[in-house]
C-alpha cells in the first residue's frame, strides 16, 4: 500500500523549512501572482528555485497553486509562469481555471496537474470528468462527505482532502460576498472574510457570527482516511506563522507514522493545548464526518480563541489583577473577553507580590499593565493567544532538527591507486569522486577501518544519514583530510542530482481546433433557478428563453441526460448534455476556458463570470475570434440578484428559519433554503449600465423569488434599446 502523503502549507521560506523539518511529504505554495492567497508572503522566482532545491534534496515534493480566476489580459502571463515552473522542476500545479488547465494538458503533457478545490469537485461525476481531461489528482471540496471520498478514490484518481485548518462556509470557497461588498474577489485571492463578521437576522436580536465556521481537525480520524484510500492529507494555513506549521505537521506526522506502525495514536493533553494556543476557532470534523450545524459553526467568535488561563479579580489605576489557572510567561499575548470588544494586551511586565517576575504559575495572583479600553471587569476570563515560551521552544526545535535522507557509501582505498568514494541514494542516484591523491602503503600503523567509516559518516549539517559504509582498504596510509574532501564533494554532487527530478521537454504548441458553434436565436436568457413561472415571456417574446438551472448534487446526479439546462458544475459536463449552457459558477473568464467548455458535447453557449467587465469581455471576444475563427456564443449577466454563496446544511440559529441577514454596515443579504442547501443572495440586483459591445448575448437572471413580470418587461425594453 502506498503511504498517504502529508501536505503542508508554506507562505514563505521560513514556513517551508519548518514544514520539512516537521516531516511533511510535500508542500504547497504560491508565487507572487495567480495565487488564491494573495496576502500570504508567497515566493519570488528565485525563492521558488531555492525552495525546490531545498525540498527535492530532502525527498519532499513541491506543488504550486495557480488557482485563481483568470481574465483574458492575464492568461499569457499565466502560461509564462507555468512554463517557468515546469522548467524549474515543479512537481505539480494546482489549477482552478478550465482554460489554463487545458493549456497545461496541451502544452506540457508530462506536467502533473491537480484540480484545485476551487473547481468545486464534490461528487463522482466531477472527479470522473477531470480524470478524463487529464488531472492526476482532485482536491476535493471541504463539503465532501467521507462516503463520497471513498467512491471517488475507487475511480483511480488521486484524492487530496483537507484535514486541518480554516473552512470556507461557502461551497468550495466559491464566494462572491467579498467581491460584491468590498470589490475584493475571493476567486482571485483577495477575500475580505466578510463571513467572519457579525450579522443580525430578521429577528433583530444581537448580532452573531452567523457565517463563521470552526476550524477543521480530523487528526483522530487519520486511520479511517487512510483506509478510505485518500492520497494526500492537506493542512490549511499559508497565512500562518512557521511555528504553527511545524507543530501541526509534526502532530500529523506522528499520527500517520503510528498508524503504519500498527499503533494507536492519541494527541496528548499538552500537545492539544499547544495546538489550541497556536490558533483555533474551536474545532469540528466538518462535512467530511457529517458534523451538525451546531458542531460546525462558531457563533460565539470568529477569531483565535486561545486558551483560558485566568479570571479577572479587579481593575484599578491601569492595572488588572488576575487569578491564574495556568502558566503565564513574560511577553505572552493576552485577551480579556469583553463585550462588545475584547481587551487586548501583552504581558510586558508581570507583578507578583509587588515584584517583577518573568513567569507566574497556576494559582498565582498577578497584576498586569492594562490601559486598553474597554477596561476589564471582575469575573471576566483571561485568554492566552500567544505563548512566548512555546514559540521559543518550537523555534529552537526547528533550528536544531535536520531532516536526513538515508544513503549508502562505498570506498576503494587501494595501494598505488587514486582514492575513490561512491555514494548512492534510494532513488538510483549515484556519484563517484576520485581523488588526485595516490593511496600509499602504511609505513607504521595502517589506517583503521572503523576510523575510515567514522569519517565517511560525518555528514555534519548535510541532509544525509550515511547508514551503510563498505569498501576495500588494507594496510594503507591516507590522510583524513582526503577522506573528508571526498565525502564533501560526493554529497554536494549527490545533492545536485537530487535537485532535479524531471526531464524537461520543449512545450508543445497550443493547436486546438474548435468546431464552430452557432449563436442561439434568443438574445435574452432568463435563468429560472427555482423553476418559477414567468407568464407570457416565451410566448410573446421569441428573443427570450426561460432556462432551468441544474441544482447542486452531492453524489450522483438524478439523471444521466440533460436537455435545455444551465449547468454550473464540472460534474454536469460528464453527463449526456443536449442544448445546455455553461453557467456562471464555472468561473469562465477567458477565451481558452470558453473554448474548452464549448468543446464539450451538448454545450451551446457560455455564461461568463459575473466578475468580468465589458473591457475584459471585448478583449476575450477579439482573441477568441482570431484564434478559433468565429464569434463565441456568450451570455453576460446584466440584471439580477447574484447568489454570493451556497451553504451546505445551512447555518440555522436555534432552529429559526432566517430570511435575511444584515451586517454592522447595513449590507443586507437574502436567505433562501431548498433541500440541504442555503443560498445567500445580494440585496440589490446587478444591473449593467455600460454599453455592450459586439452584440454579446445576455443573461437576465431571476435568482430572487421576488421576481416580477413588470421588472422582466422593463428590463427587456432597456436591454434591447442598448443592443
Amino acid at each position: 500500500m502506498k503511504k498517504i502523503e502529508l501536505l503542508a502549507p508554506c507562505g514563505n521560506m521560513d514556513s517551508l523549512k519548518a514544514a520539512v523539518s516537521a516531516g511533511c511529504d510535500a508542500v504547497y505554495l504560491g508565487l507572487t501572482t495567480f495565487s488564491a492567497r494573495a496576502f500570504a508572503g508567497n515566493f519570488t522566482h528565485d525563492e521558488f528555485i531555492e525552495a525546490v532545491s531545498y525540498c527535492h534534496i530532502r525527498d519532499v515534493k513541491v506543488y504550486v497553486t495557480m488557482n485563481t480566476l483568470l481574465f483574458e489580459t492575464e492568461i499569457d502571463n499565466a502560461i509564462k509562469e507555468i512554463q517557468f515552473l515546469y522548467e524549474n522542476d515543479v512537481d505539480a500545479v494546482l489549477i482552478q481555471d478550465l482554460g489554463l488547465f487545458h493549456i497545461c494538458r496541451t502544452m506540457f503533457p508530462n506536467l502533473e496537474v491537480h484540480a484545485s478545490t476551487q473547481m468545486h469537485i464534490h461528487n463522482i461525476d466531477g472527479a470522473m470528468f477531470l480524470k478524463k481531461c487529464g488531472a492526476s489528482r482532485v482536491v476535493l471540496a471541504r463539503e465532501t462527505p467521507l462516503s463520497v471520498v471513498k467512491e471517488v478514490t475507487s475511480l483511480g484518481i488521486e484524492t487530496e482532502v483537507f484535514s486541518y485548518g480554516a473552512i470556507c462556509i461557502s461551497y468550495s470557497g466559491q464566494c462572491l460576498m467579498s467581491e460584491s461588498v468590498k470589490h475584493r474577489s475571493g476567486n482571485r485571492g483577495m477575500c475580505a472574510q466578510l463571513c467572519r463578521l457579525k450579522y443580525y437576522d430578521d429577528f433583530k436580536e444581537d448580532g452573531e457570527y452567523l457565517l463563521s465556521p470552526k476550524d477543521l481537525n480530523v487528526i483522530d480520524e487519520i486511520p479511517e482516511l487512510i483506509e478510505a484510500g485518500v492520497a494526500s492529507l492537506k493542512i490549511e494555513g499559508r497565512m500562518k506563522r512557521p511555528e504553527y506549521v511545524y507543530l501541526v505537521v509534526k502532530t500529523f506526522r506522528e499520527a500517520i507514522d503510528a498508524y503504519y506502525a500498527g499503533k494507536k495514536y492519541t494527541v496528548s493533553e499538552k500537545r492539544n493545548k499547544d495546538l489550541l494556543l497556536m490558533f483555533n476557532r474551536g474545532f469540528s470534523k466538518g462535512h467530511l464526518f457529517n458534523a451538525s450545524v451546531e458542531e460546525r459553526m462558531s457563533h460565539y467568535r470568529p477569531n483565535h480563541l486561545g486558551v483560558t488561563i485566568g479570571t479577572v479579580l479587579d481593575y484599578k489605576q491601569g492595572k488588572v489583577r488576575i487569578k491564574l489557572t495556568d502558566t503565564l510567561y513574560q511577553h505572552d499575548g493576552l485577551r480579556i473577553l469583553n463585550e462588545p470588544v475584547d481587551t487586548g494586551l501583552t504581558a510586558v511586565r508581570i507583578y507578583k507580590n509587588g515584584l517583577l517576575v518573568n513567569k507566574a504559575d497556576k494559582g498565582d495572583i498577578v497584576e498586569l499593565d492594562c490601559n486598553s479600553k474597554p477596561y476589564p471587569k471582575k469575573g471576566q476570563l483571561l485568554q492566552k493567544t500567544s505563548d512566548s515560551y512555546l514559540i521559543s521552544c518550537i523555534d529552537q526545535e526547528i533550528n536544531e532538527s535536520i531532516r536526513r535522507v538515508d544513503i549508502e557509501a562505498e570506498y576503494e582505498f587501494i595501494e598505488n591507486k587514486p582514492a575513490r568514494l561512491t555514494v548512492k541514494d534510494h532513488d538510483g542516484n549515484e556519484v563517484t569522486i576520485i581523488s588526485s591523491f595516490i593511496v600509499q602503503k602504511a609505513q607504521k600503523a595502517p589506517l583503521d577501518i572503523e576510523r575510515i567509516k567514522e569519517q565517511i559518516q560525518k555528514a555534519g549539517e548535510e541532509p544525509y544519514r550515511i547508514w551503510n559504509v563498505s569498501g576495500k582498504a588494507e594496510n594503507i596510509f591516507l590522510p583524513i583530510k582526503i577522506i573528508n574532501e571526498l565525502r564533501r564533494k560526493a554529497l554536494v554532487e549527490l545533492s545536485n542530482k537530487r535537485k532535479k527530478r524531471h526531464t524537461v521537454t520543449t512545450p508543445l504548441s497550443y493547436d486546438f481546433v474548435l468546431q464552430k458553434k452557432e449563436c442561439p436565436q434568443y438574445r435574452i436568457l432568463v435563468d429560472d433557478i427555482r423553476n418559477h413561472t414567468v407568464t407570457g415571456i416565451t410566448k410573446e417574446k421569441e428573443s427570450i428563453k426561460l432556462a432551468k438551472s441544474y441544482p447542486i448534487h452531492e453524489n450522483k446526479y438524478e439523471t444521466r441526460e440533460l436537455k435545455d439546462f444551465i449547468v454550473s458544475e464540472a460534474g454536469t459536463l460528464n453527463l449526456n448534455l443536449e442544448h445546455c449552457i455553461a453557467g456562471m459558477n464555472l468561473n469562465i473568464a477567458n477565451s481558452y476556458a470558453c473554448a474548452f467548455v464549448l468543446a464539450q458535447k451538448g454545450i451551446d453557449a457560455v455564461v461568463l463570470s459575473s466578475e468580468c467587465n465589458d473591457d475584459q469581455i471585448e478583449y476575450l471576444i477579439d482573441n477568441f475570434t482570431k484564434r478559433y475563427g468565429f464569434v463565441p456564443p456568450l451570455f453576460k449577466l446584466v440584471y439580477g440578484k447574484r447568489i454570493v454563496m451556497y451553504i451546505k446544511n445551512g447555518f440555522s440559529i436555534n432552529q429559526k428559519e432566517i430570511s435575511e441577514i444584515e451586517d454592522l454596515h447595513h449590507n443586507t443579504f437574502e436567505i433562501q433554503n431548498y433541500e440541504n442547501i442555503t443560498e445567500v443572495l445580494e440585496s440589490d440586483a446587478v444591473c449593467s449600465n455600460n454599453t455592450l459591445t459586439y452584440g454579446n448575448y445576455i443573461i437576465l437572471s431571476n435568482e430572487s423569488n421576488k421576481i416580477k413580470e413588470d421588472i422582466i418587461g422593463e428590463s427587456y425594453e432597456e436591454i434591447f434599446n442598448r443592443i
